[in-house]
């Protein structure tokens, strides 16, 4: 028997392609519901998701597999920002510094042009190599450095050269990027992962013990020919009785995690700026807010919220360290500031959504330790995928094409 462990999107997608191909399996969720990190919070109708999760994708099977699973699923065409120095920046910032006063201009043009092109060992001198340092200090750097919450001279570059817009500092140019245009249900994101689960039994129980034969979890057992993991690889390893010590640190792999602060607001939000309206997401790099982003869903699809109301997404990175309660007031005081927040749209209803394993780091000890692991869990048959389940990067157009890939060689093996 093929177990799957997690239904998140890569374990739903790896259910479902086997299911069209006639293979039997059983996919274990501990959740009572199905969807993991892509699933939508339904509360006082208001409907919010887990931080914006947006389907972008050049792959032409993914795009067909989502539009078949939510026949009309609208395409919406990005709207983002860099807040800055009290302005908007339209992202990529790398392709819009005509916005930026002439000083910051000028210095970024210049260091970009003269910039040290070395061989970059660490997200750091990548950025630098890359971007230059006028760029680069007033973006790149702290953005990074709010986002990862651990050092950037400790983290390899490997990841991000596919997600980073090209560079155009003499012409602006904003719609470049790998999410240009994205697909996105009106009802939130969990009307995804809702569609692939309704047409998928799963067992819903916490897994406690995997050894040699069995899968345990709650007061039953399985026993599994080839197991798929798309848990968290931390959590996996916990789970783990197979006879022998297994072969890494699992202190050695690092993560951060996110607060996500849902706002229910009553009214309309905008930032006024240059007479901003319709904003889907903000960045926030400079020091003194504690969020790295900002996003509103209601912009995005005025079905997320009750009529007449919006609603917003603030995001915190940490590790190891949740932040405070007193968090929310003080965004709430930021939001006030801002003027996103004001007497006409009063706060309605505020939903916080704690995510331990929000984005895996790829610290220098990561390549060294997934060889060694994926090659001790292949004995046991025993494969990781997904996000955290094989400690990667990834969006949800790849997830998609991952679970037809691992079903197309679970045929073959």
């Amino acid at each position: 028997m093929i177990i799957i462990l997690g239904a998140g999107l890569t374990g739903l997608s790896i259910a479902y392609h086997l299911r069209e191909k006639g293979i039997d399996f059983v996919i274990i969720e501990k959740e009572k519901e199905a969807g993991g990190l892509c699933r939508s919070i339904k509360s006082k109708n208001y409907i919010f998701d887990y931080t914006g999760h947006f389907l972008h994708t050049k792959s032409d099977y993914a795009k067909s597999f989502v539009e078949k699973l939510i026949p009309g699923i609208p395409e919406v065409k990005r709207k983002s920002f860099i807040y800055l120095k009290g302005n908007l920046v339209p992202y990529p910032f790398q392709a819009n510094v005509a916005y930026l006063p002439l000083f910051d201009r000028l210095k970024s043009i210049l260091s970009y042009y003269f910039r040290k092109r070395n061989r970059p060992e660490n997200l750091a001198e990548w950025i630098l190599t890359n971007f230059g340092r006028g760029m680069s200090e007033l973006f790149f750097l702290p953005y990074n450095e709010k986002l990862w919450k651990y050092p950037l001279s400790k983290i390899t570059p490997d990841f991000i050269t596919s997600y980073a817009p090209l560079v155009s500092v003499l012409k602006s140019k904003k719609d470049i990027g790998y999410n240009v245009e994205f697909l996105y249900p009106e009802r939130g994101i969990g009307e995804l992962t809702s569609a692939l689960s309704n047409e998928l039994e799963i067992t819903h129980g916490e897994v406690y013990k995997i050894d040699k034969n069995f899968v345990i979890f709650d007061s039953e057992k399985i026993r599994y020919e080839y197991i798929i993991s798309t848990i968290p690889l931390p959590e996996l390893l916990s789970m783990l009785y197979l006879g022998e010590n297994i072969p890494v640190n699992m202190n050695s792999l690092v993560w951060n995690s996110v607060l996500c602060i849902n706002f229910g607001i009553k009214g309309d939000i905008s930032l006024p700026l240059k007479g901003l309206l319709g904003f889907h997401w903000i960045y926030f790099p400079e020091k003194h807010f504690p969020f790295y982003r900002i996003g509103s869903y209601s912009n995005i699809s005025p079905l997320m919220t009750p009529e007449g109301c919006s609603s917003l997404w603030v995001e915190v990175s940490y590790r190891e360290r949740r932040p405070e309660k007193n968090i929310i007031d003080e965004i709430i005081d930021i939001l006030s500031d801002l003027g996103l927040l004001s007497q006409n749209n009063a706060i309605d209803h505020i939903v916080p959504v704690d995510i331990p394993y929000a984005y895996p780091i790829y610290n220098k000890d990561r390549d060294k330790i997934l060889k060694n692991l994926y090659s001790f869990l292949d004995k046991y048959k025993i494969k990781p995928a997904g996000r955290f389940g094989a400690w990667k990067y990834s969006y949800m157009g790849e997830s998609i094409l991952e679970g037809k890939r691992i079903s197309e060689e679970l045929c073959r093996g």
